[in-house]
């Protein structure tokens, strides 16, 4: 094989631009400290470390959104703690004025606590965390509790009516009737024995038809209550607008409410009561619930997440039917507490056990979450920990390696330009200078 001088110094250049290169990348990695700048470095390094990249991205978001969550329900545990110590403050006062050794000045002041207490469990229970509610569930942007009006318009339902022409003449609009008051309890007034106000007859249910009380006279204002069933709430079934006048069908306007109304000739009314119509309560508590029955959630791993909050309904109305309504139950001992009747306070103290016990089970339940939550964050953390010293072992660069290798490139990088130098003879030029 002829050599040629032009062959020697090609092969002379390409060794000296080797070993140039191999000098520049190993100057790149000791000034950068990273053994992989580029993909053709390590092809199968970089792939690995772009998965591992993006595993510790998602496992850093995890984290904040846990830490987020963590501060979230420690919040929430906060404010549940305080309902818990109110309530227990409450049953504490119950229990001393249910005796017969308390007075009615006494009661009268523990009223007003109870009126306080509920107050400040309805602040508690708007309360928020920024702008977000606390116990309104994904609602929160919206108020967890609202309070209702008292009155509530009367359904009035002419299905059980017996005469046929009545029932198709009947203009249920005539009665004006509603309600007044707070209760839970599904009210129906039925007419057992038709007529005017004084000669009609009714009986009352507070269980939605199932029990009926014994029969009494219908009157403008009737108290709804059965004596054989529930407590009472006190809630009137009124023949009227707001004002309590029936202006509408009077030639004059004129209060139920007055000590005038015996002066009145009741049969001046017109208003027929029929056999078989009824008069229905829709439970109208003093504060419902405005948030969401859905929870918020968080994401702790691939395809699972954790409920991170509690609703106020939960809270105070309960998962079920078996559930207390706090306020209602407040209320109710305050009016017993007015009323200076001890026996009614004395049979409420066990709802009001309950009622605590709604809210120990959800202080529990948060109490959990949060550990949950820890020891989740001690796993993205070792996790972290891990996939960080992977990233590290393909991509950082060992120095006490490379000192050595900057060594021998920059040795073999001398040696070629030396051996090029000897190899290119001088030219026709080079003697001609």
């Amino acid at each position: 094989m002829r050599v040629t001088e032009v062959t020697k110094r090609d092969h002379v250049v390409d060794n000296i631009q080797r070993s140039s290169g191999k000098l520049q990348d190993i100057q790149i990695q000791m000034a950068t400290g990273r053994r992989l700048n580029k993909t053709s470095d390590d092809p199968i390094g970089a792939a690995r470390s772009q998965d591992i990249v993006t595993t510790i991205s998602s496992h850093r978001q995890l984290l904040q959104n846990i830490d987020d969550n963590i501060a979230w329900l420690q919040r929430t545990e906060l404010e549940i703690s305080g309902m818990n110590g109110l309530l227990g403050e409450l049953r504490t006062l119950a229990i001393s004025q249910s005796g017969s050794d308390s007075n009615e000045e006494s009661r009268e002041m523990v009223a007003r606590e109870f009126s306080a207490a509920r107050k400040t469990l309805f602040d508690a229970g708007n309360a928020r965390e920024g702008k977000l509610y606390v116990f309104s569930g994904i609602k929160s942007l919206s108020p967890a509790l609202k309070k209702n009006g008292i009155y509530q318009p009367a359904k009035v339902e002419k299905g059980g009516v017996e005469q046929k022409d009545i029932r198709e003449l009947l203009d249920v609009t005539q009665f004006r009737a509603q309600f007044e008051g707070f209760s839970t309890h599904n009210y129906r007034i039925k007419v057992t024995k038709g007529g005017l106000w004084g000669q009609a007859r009714v009986k009352i249910s507070d269980d939605g038809g199932r029990t009926w009380s014994k029969e009494q006279t219908l009157r403008p204002v009737t108290h709804i209550f059965n004596p054989d069933g529930k407590l009472n709430d006190q809630v009137l079934l009124k023949f009227s607008d707001l004002e309590g006048r029936l202006g509408n069908v009077l030639p004059k306007q004129f209060d139920f409410n007055s000590e005038k109304s015996a002066e009145f000739d009741i049969d001046s009314l017109g208003i027929l009561f029929p056999q078989g119509i009824e008069f229905v309560y829709q439970p109208n508590p003093e504060v419902s619930y405005n948030g969401s029955v859905h929870k918020k959630e968080t994401l702790i791993s691939n395809g699972l997440s954790i409920p991170v909050n509690v609703t106020a309904q939960e809270l105070f109305m309960g998962e079920n039917e078996k559930g207390v309504d706090t306020f209602s139950l407040l209320a109710a001992m305050e009016r017993a507490l007015l009323e200076n009747d001890g026996i009614a306070i004395a049979n409420r103290l066990g709802e009001l056990d309950l009622a605590q016990n709604q809210i120990l089970k959800q202080q529990a339940d948060v109490g959990n979450i949060i550990r949950e939550l820890y020891a989740t964050q001690a796993k993205l953390e070792n996790q972290q920990f891990e996939k960080e010293r992977q990233l590290s072992d393909i991509q950082d660069l060992d120095i006490a390696e490379a000192t050595v290798d900057l060594k021998v490139a920059e040795a073999n990088n001398k040696l070629s330009l030396n051996t090029g130098a000897r190899l290119i003879q001088p030219s026709l030029s080079d003697f001609l200078r």
